[in-house]
């Protein structure tokens, strides 16, 4: 199929609204990432289609994660995902739970279709104007409108253990340009089939250990987007309830942090966050405790949510 690149765009500023949203009578504030990214963009040219059910999976060279890690090189930016994913990307949404939630708000058409993009940016950009201009995108092509709401939903606190003092596995990030290395796309391999670390990335990676231990390890992120990416890893590997996971470690800067941990067996029931199962090795629970220094704390409290005011079917190319 040959894809038609179209609608030129040029670089804009955004003064008024935000978020794809405007509030009558009352300014948004723009989250300080996007202020910094340098507020609204738009692609030079983008093209939006439907992916065939079906189709291998093509990640494209744009991640639609919160992280920072960014493998573009320049070109066409392409990507691959749910709306749902594409909204949390480019609104740069740290807390894996929201994506249910996200899902839900959304038509049938969307819950169950991929789209794959590809659009031309101005020079080279950032990956946070990157996600600036799938706003536009979003807006232009799909008529998104979304807002942000706080509100006071069940969740999860992630804290230190002892004031003051992070675990040994909780590390601030070396300055060795290490994440600006894209990482091959092949390994050693383990003749044993496990324990073998795999090579330095900076985003969330697990790996099988002996006695059936996890490791998990992130670099180089923000403690909230640690907590965020806890709030997928929380119910997959400690079986700790689905919910929403806020930093209010009060840590500042980008951390690397590695943990070893025994999952807990499948379909095994929720366990609270002070206790660990009852399987022999240590928890999710225990391991963010006694390497890392942290606990995660579950409370009623301010948890801010994206909100779909509107969406349509994307218009043609």
């Amino acid at each position: 199929m040959t894809i038609q690149l179209t609608s030129n765009r040029r670089v804009l500023l955004c003064c008024v609204c935000v978020l794809g949203a405007c509030v009558p009578g009352r300014a948004q504030k723009a989250p300080d990432w996007q202020t910094a990214a340098g507020g609204k963009m738009e692609f030079e040219v983008s093209s939006v289609r439907l992916k065939a059910p079906g189709s291998p999976y093509a990640p494209g060279n744009v991640d639609l994660d919160a992280s920072d890690y960014f493998r573009y090189t320049g070109g066409l930016v392409t990507t691959s995902g749910s709306l749902a994913n594409y909204i949390l990307f480019a609104y740069k949404i740290a807390d894996a739970s929201q994506y249910a939630m996200l899902q839900a708000q959304l038509p049938k058409w969307a819950q169950t279709s991929e789209f794959i993009v590809e659009a031309r940016p101005a020079g080279k950009p950032t990956k946070d104007q990157v996600r600036l201009m799938t706003q536009t995108l979003l807006a232009d092509r799909f008529q998104l409108k979304v807002h942000m709401e706080t509100r006071q939903l069940p969740r999860y606190a992630l804290v230190l253990d002892k004031a003051g003092k992070p675990g040994p596995q909780l590390q601030l990030h070396p300055d060795d340009g290490l994440c600006n290395v894209v990482p091959g796309k092949t390994e050693p391999a383990d003749p044993a089939g496990h324990g073998s670390a795999p090579a330095p990335w900076c985003a969330p990676i697990a790996w099988p250990g002996d006695n059936g231990m996890v490791h998990l390890r992130v670099m180089d992120w923000t403690m909230e987007q640690i907590a965020g990416e806890f709030g997928r890893d929380a119910p997959m590997m400690g079986g700790l309830d689905r919910l929403p996971v806020v930093d209010e470690t009060g840590l500042s800067g980008r951390f690397d942090i590695n943990l070893e941990f025994l999952r807990p067996p499948r379909n095994s029931p929720s366990v609270p966050a002070t206790d660990g199962p009852e399987a022999p090795g240590t928890s999710f629970v225990d391991a963010l405790k006694s390497q890392a220094g942290l606990r995660l704390v579950k409370q009623v409290g301010a948890v801010t949510v994206i909100v779909v005011d509107h969406v349509e079917r994307p218009t043609e190319n």
